[in-house]
């Protein structure tokens, strides 16, 4: 349908939307109208920083002695490209666009930059990338050039992207914040067009009903004429976070969640209307690297410690960590995988699991749709499809005759909580026994090392508190480890270590749960972390310490992961501090004070607790 330019108004835009639209958009026009964004070099000089600052990315892009091959998707003028292709001349950088309009540019551009040599530029669409299978160790999509087809065609697009991609590869990919679009939705817009005094640009939008695609209308009108001299109207599918994990998830790729970023792009003087580039999210994805020989420490691979973060002693609290550099609020500093992992059932919601693979660890939400166990040994178990079960049986293996001989009674004689309790630490035994049989490991598998332990010996080094816990519950939990861990278990660990350990449990596990704990100032109004759907031992992240007003916030990922942000800026030195417990059910100092010495057997002596108390006194 071509749309005229005296049209005039529609009661909506979404009727005039042309299928394709974008075919036609990518012209000479769009540099005008989106010149205040994709024609300003410093714009370009720090979007390119800050790929290059991510981690990841700047690893491999300073990898020597193999040929790097980067492929930009809708790359338009190549800015991305040319830009990048300047600072590592020694990777391949390959741009892939449909307008051919814009690749006549990006091609003059490298000839007049001078990387003609490691750049190519060539016709292509997203749903069918012009490559070979596992060729690029790095894709990008960049400004906002997701979301232009309906939701399959953006599946099939990453469907592309996975295949392209090398085993162990990167997927860079900025898109318009859903979230914020919605609460920050604007009907109209309007702005001088950048070096063009008398072109005018009147911007006119519009939510889908489900609010999941934004429609814009996009009049040019040139003064000087007077004349349109461009009425154009196109839709974007707009997703947040937890779609695009989704997404991701579907065609094998894994969030990266660590290294995601918030982009604002600055507003200059004047009548300017950024429209969906203001505000974007960037995400880093990776395809799972092929593994030659199974490793029960494979888990291990999905740790993240931030370059910044290290372990130190505290005479009074023990092991504590911290920052040895300034750290920015909104920063992942940790995500840590779980060493054994089970799920905590709700009675209201009985088919709420996790799945058991370790490597996997997503929550199975149909009961009827999950695989379960060949020897039907309990009903908490679990696996997303078979390819997991598969993965995961030696493991199972190892806890499945238990299960099925003693689960059930166990929870019945004793109830839910001690079930819970026994059969995570069953799992710690199920994991140290696949470290024995696997036998030696490398020396040094991953760059947090240096810093934290991994395996079971990051297990080995959790602190059992069994001097601070009452003689009556030691009793109990001897009596527990005599019924219920001494018999249908392969293991050397002695009658005293199965009653440390459950102390280690005891002191250590995290809960998880869907919202996010220890947010501070507590919000008005308040919104609790909500019911928890499983529980978890996590190694390096139980060495963070508690407070009353922290400056860390923790949530677990789509993938089990827990993830650990700063809630304001850390200076140099400073202790990384969580709390351990959901703020707006505690208010009452008292009431902390109680919960901390129940529970985790010490009184808290943070400024704000400090402070309460002697208000109180």
């Amino acid at each position: 349908m071509t749309v005229p330019a005296s049209l005039g108004h529609v009661d909506s835009l979404f009727p005039h939307i042309e299928k394709d639209w974008w075919k036609k958009a990518y012209n000479e026009m769009y540099l005008y109208t989106d010149g205040d964004c994709v024609e300003v070099p410093a714009i370009t000089e720090t979007e390119c920083d800050e790929l290059v600052g991510i981690p990841c990315v700047q690893q491999l892009l300073q990898t020597q002695g193999s040929q790097i091959k980067v492929l930009d998707l809708c790359c338009g003028q190549g800015r991305h490209s040319i830009n990048l292709a300047k600072r590592f001349q020694s990777v391949n950088f390959r741009g892939v666009d449909q307008s051919s309009y814009l690749l006549g540019l990006a091609r003059e551009r490298a000839i007049a930059e001078d990387v003609q040599g490691n750049t190519r530029f060539q016709e292509g669409d997203l749903r069918q990338i012009p490559e070979a299978d596992c060729s690029f160790d790095l894709v990008m999509l960049l400004g906002n050039s997701f979301g232009h087809c309906n939701d399959e065609g953006d599946l099939e697009s990453l469907r592309e992207v996975s295949r392209v991609l090398k085993p162990g590869g990167i997927f860079i990919i900025d898109y318009v914040d859903g979230s914020w679009i919605r609460s920050n939705f604007s009907s109209s817009g309007w702005e001088w067009l950048e070096g063009k005094k008398t072109l005018m640009a009147c911007r006119e939008r519009e939510l889908s009903p489900n609010k999941t695609r934004l429609a814009s209308r996009e009049i040019v009108i040139d003064l000087e004429g007077p004349t349109v001299l461009q009425d154009l109207f196109y839709s974007v599918r707009i997703y947040d976070m937890e779609e695009m994990d989704n997404l991701l998830q579907k065609v094998g790729l894994s969030l990266q969640a660590e290294d995601g970023l918030q982009l604002i792009t600055s507003t200059r003087e004047g009548t300017i209307d950024m429209g969906m580039m203001e505000r974007r999210q960037l995400v880093v994805a990776q395809k799972p690297a092929e593994s030659k020989t199974a490793n029960a420490l494979d888990r291990d691979a999905d740790v993240y410690v931030h370059p910044n973060l290290v372990q130190y002693y505290n005479s009074h609290k023990g092991r504590s960590l911290q920052v040895s550099a300034p750290v920015p609020a909104g920063t992942t500093i940790l995500a840590d995988v779980p060493y054994a992992l089970i799920p905590s059932l709700d009675p209201s919601q009985p088919d709420d699991l996790i799945c058991s693979n370790l490597k996997c660890r997503q929550r199975v939400t149909q009961y009827k749709a999950s695989v379960r166990c060949q020897s039907n040994c309990i009903r908490d178990v679990a696996w997303c499809n078979i390819d997991c079960r598969t993965a995961d049986q030696a493991r199972h293996n190892f806890e499945c005759a238990w299960l099925k001989n003693q689960g059930e009674n166990l929870r019945q004689n004793e109830g839910q909580y001690t079930f819970a309790m026994i059969w995570i630490v069953l799992r710690l035994l199920a994991g140290r026994y696949l470290e024995l049989q696997a036998g030696s490991k490398s020396s040094k598998l991953y760059s947090w090392e240096d810093r934290f332990k991994r395996g079971w010996e990051s297990v080995d080094l959790l602190h059992s508190n069994r001097e601070h816990w009452p003689q009556t519950q030691i009793q109990h939990w001897k009596r527990l480890a005599e019924l219920y861990l001494t018999h249908d278990i392969q293991s050397d660990l002695t009658f005293d270590d199965m009653v440390d350990l459950i102390c280690k449990e005891e002191s250590n596990s995290f809960g998880l749960y869907p919202r996010e704990t220890g947010i501070f100032p507590i919000p008005d109004p308040p919104l609790d972390r909500g019911l928890d759907y499983g529980l978890g031992i996590y190694p390096r992240a139980t060495i963070i310490n508690h407070s009353c007003i922290p400056n860390i916030t923790w949530k677990p990922d789509s993938n089990g992961r827990m993830v650990f942000t700063t809630s304001r800026k850390l200076a140099a030195g400073e202790e990384c501090l969580i709390c351990y417990f959901d703020l707006p059910k505690y208010v009452d100092v008292k009431a902390r004070q109680s919960l901390l010495q129940e529970y985790f057997l010490f009184p808290c002596a943070c400024e704000r607790c400090t402070q309460e108390l002697a208000e109180e006194l």
